[in-house]
């Protein structure tokens, strides 16, 4: 591949003041001793009238202070003020409960019942304000997907499963060796904010492949933000965040395996081991994928999808002494072997001009760690480093990269009256550096930053404000400035408005975030000095919960809206063999509406969501003239539904998705291609039979009605030549397959 760049040298990072920092700790480390209460509160978590539930999760609201109840669903709290207190107790299997007690000297035992619901719709959440709270009394709009969402369509594949959340969209970049990413709202993969277990170590060069590796098994839940989150997660999260929370070694169970194969060769297994809980639980946890099975349904002489061999280590502490979490450590590392090209290809042709393959190796290395202090309830302290290797040849065109990040978070949460506030202060250090000509120098990054932020009940508990503000220091661009506002409302009890809005920064690095620059026939060229993308916000939701006799069905109404200024994007149509790279001078934006419901009838007997969203992603130049954004669907609308037959241990899912025309590249004759692509549907259909109270055993049909888009390749016949392109993929590749799993679990 050859190219053409234009760019200029960065100056090296300057320092910059952490006063904050040691400010917001000082202030933390020097509370007062007189201001900690000395009283304790001791309770009960049951089921019922008088069955307890075991190692029930028990938290303060709007605080970090929480405990595990024992095997007898007792727990206590100490170090309380005395008067009302709000509590979040949840367990796996039941709804999540926010319950009011009373703390005083003479308070008894305090029983807490809870009902239990294994596909519970009130679970708790913490990425919207970094605080524990119920989704509904968040004021910031999180859809949070259990584990038990994610088994309804069983993949190894987090990208491909979330993907049928309403709002968001699975692109993929490459049609050779499958690049993807998540679209939420119409925006590309890079303006979300990917976190693990709340830490941002998802970025840049990782958002490429790193996804991938993210296997269902391993989550929790997956929480989701969709609109301006850059206060308390940075610049990278202008169209939202992606949380994944990963399984908590005091509640997983003690041996647990997960093992499928497809009729494609594919095969996956998982497997998870705990401990009993206690002052120190572990996990730890592996995960296996191979698939080397050559297919080429739509007959252009390459593998429709990647083949890969993938290998996870996951290992986790947790540290609670007395029930009370003081801190956690996680480790992972992920190796693949991705490869996508003609079938003649071998390990041995890797950067070969004769034999066309993509052959990328990934190693990758994360370590997050967390801590609460003994002396307070309400500071934590958070860190997280991550290594990611990219060996990689596309053709004969060679990427090699490296990336180290490091990040460290130090909160302050302490609520005071009515004001439930956030102060921490941040770190980011940042090297990156490849083969290309656009980076001769090791790019090196050190962003420090602080964040404040007050949550505020008024007029009675039913209006909820939120302001906060972040400042982040670039060395190269100053001090930049994110704020945030959000509204809550609750009209009535079934009825509450959320209004958020926010700035958004974000630094580019190109080649880690736009695979077209790197594989094709096409000539790269960067026009100018690429500036610093920046937007404005803005969303609106309505959620009503609407009573339909025992059946009460939750709808959601959203409108959005983000306007960028200096957005970078490629231009394929100035020269059909050239991406031109530059900021836009004029502005781009994302806007639409989204409707989604969803209802549980007969407790867990049958089970369906819907959801739909329009939206209308463009951008206008300095003329004044319009275009439409590049795979950007008009339409998108997901479907599932479960049903329990309750005469037999089976669960029928259904998961489906209709997606809308998008704008597509354009090519000269003889390859010249559509410019917008069809209306097209996807349907997924699964049984599940349990066969004891831990196994079970799942058939799943993907791709029911077998719809393939064309071969997404541009002259695969020669695809060393100056026509080849491989980014016009708007469709499945991955015809109708069936997928044979079984579950196995040792309950605690």
């Amino acid at each position: 591949m050859s190219s053409c760049y234009r760019f200029h040298r960065r100056p090296r990072p300057r320092a910059f003041s952490l006063f904050l920092a040691v400010a917001v700790l000082g202030a933390a480390a020097h509370v007062p001793a007189a201001a900690q209460a000395s009283l304790h509160l001791d309770g009960r978590v049951i089921e019922g009238p008088d069955r307890p539930i075991p190692f029930a999760r028990v938290s303060v609201a709007g605080s970090q202070q929480g405990v595990l109840a024992d095997a007898s669903g007792r727990f206590r709290l100490t170090g309380l003020r005395p008067g009302p207190l709000t509590l979040l107790v949840s367990s796996q299997g039941y709804a999540a409960r926010e319950a009011t007690v009373e703390v005083a000297e003479s308070a008894g035992l305090v029983s807490i019942a809870l009902t239990p619901d294994p596909l519970a719709l009130e679970p708790l959440t913490v990425t919207g304000t970094m605080k524990a709270a119920t989704v509904a009394a968040s004021p910031v709009k999180v859809s949070v997907v259990p584990q038990a969402v994610l088994q309804r369509n069983a993949t190894n594949n987090l990208v491909e499963t979330i993907s049928y959340v309403n709002g968001l969209y699975q692109q993929v970049d490459c049609g050779v060796c499958y690049t993807n990413n998540l679209r939420i709202n119409g925006m590309e993969g890079p303006y979300t904010a990917v976190l693990i277990d709340g830490m941002p170590i998802m970025s840049s060069l990782a958002s490429v492949y790193g996804l991938n590796g993210i296997n269902p098994a391993l989550i929790e839940q997956v929480e989701i933000i969709k609109g301006p989150s850059s206060t308390l997660y940075g610049s990278e999260a202008m169209a939202g965040v992606i949380n994944v929370i990963t399984k908590d070694p005091r509640f997983a169970p003690r041996l647990s395996v997960d093992a499928s194969g497809t009729s494609d060769a594919e095969g996956n297994v998982d497997f998870m081991l705990s401990s009993r809980p206690g002052a120190v639980s572990a996990a730890l946890s592996g995960n296996v994928a191979y698939n080397s099975r050559f297919i080429d349904g739509n007959g252009d002489g390459f593998s429709d999808f990647p083949l890969n061999r993938r290998a996870v280590a996951f290992g986790k502490l947790d540290w609670s002494p007395e029930g009370r979490r003081r801190g956690s450590l996680t480790a992972k590392y992920l190796y693949e072997d991705r490869f996508g090209g003609v079938e003649a290809w071998t390990p041995s042709d890797r950067g070969s001009d004769v034999v066309y393959g993509e052959s990328i190796y990934t190693n990758r290395v994360e370590v997050l760690g967390s801590w609460l202090p003994k002396w307070s309830h309400d500071v934590r302290l958070e860190g997280s480093y991550s290594w990611h290797d990219q060996d990689s040849w596309y053709g004969d065109s060679r990427y090699d990269a490296r990336q180290h990040i490091g990040f460290l978070n130090a909160i302050w949460g302490p609520t005071i009256g009515r004001h439930d506030l956030l102060l921490g202060a941040t770190m980011r250090m940042q090297t990156y550096d490849d083969d290309t000509p656009a980076t001769a120098e090791v790019d090196r990054r050190f962003i420090p930053g602080v964040f404040a932020q007050d949550e505020v009940w008024l007029l009675r508990n039913a209006v909820t404000l939120l302001g906060g503000v972040r400042l982040d220091h670039h060395a190269r661009h100053g001090a930049i400035l994110s704020p945030r506002f959000a509204l809550k409302w609750d009209v009535t009890e079934h009825t509450a408005v959320r209004l958020n809005a926010g700035t958004g920064f974000r630094v580019v690095n190109l080649f880690t975030e736009d695979h077209a620059a790197l594989t094709g026939a096409r000539d790269v060229v960067i026009a100018s000095e690429l500036d610093p993308e920046r937007s404005r916000s803005i969303t609106l939701n309505l959620n009503r919960v609407v009573e339909i006799g025992s059946n009460p069905m939750m709808v959601d109404l959203d409108l959005f809206e983000t306007r960028f200024s200096n957005k970078i994007r490629p231009d394929y149509d100035t020269d059909p063999n050239l991406i031109v790279y530059d900021n836009l001078d004029g502005y781009a934006v994302s806007r639409g509406v989204s409707l989604s419901f969803n209802q549980n009838i007969d407790f867990d007997r049958f089970l369906y969501s819907a959801g739909l969203t329009l939206q209308d992603v463009f951008s206008v130049d300095a003329d004044g003239v319009r275009e439409d954004e590049f795979f950007a669907s008009d339409v998108r609308a997901v479907f599932s539904a479960t049903y329990n037959a309750r005469s037999l241990p089976l669960r029928l899912d259904y998961t489906g998705s209709v997606t809308g025309p998008m704008r597509l590249p354009a090519y000269d004759e003889p390859f010249a291609r559509a410019d917008t692509s069809p209306t097209y549907s996807i349907h997924n259909a699964q049984a599940t039979w349990t066969f004891a109270s831990n196994s079970e055993v799942y058939v799943s049909v993907k791709n029911v009605f077998d719809y393939t888009q064309p071969s997404p390749l541009i002259d695969p016949a020669n695809p060393f030549g100056d026509a080849f392109d491989t980014a016009y993929v708007y469709g499945p590749m991955r015809g109708r397959h069936l997928m044979l799993g079984l579950r196995y679990g040792v309950p605690r």
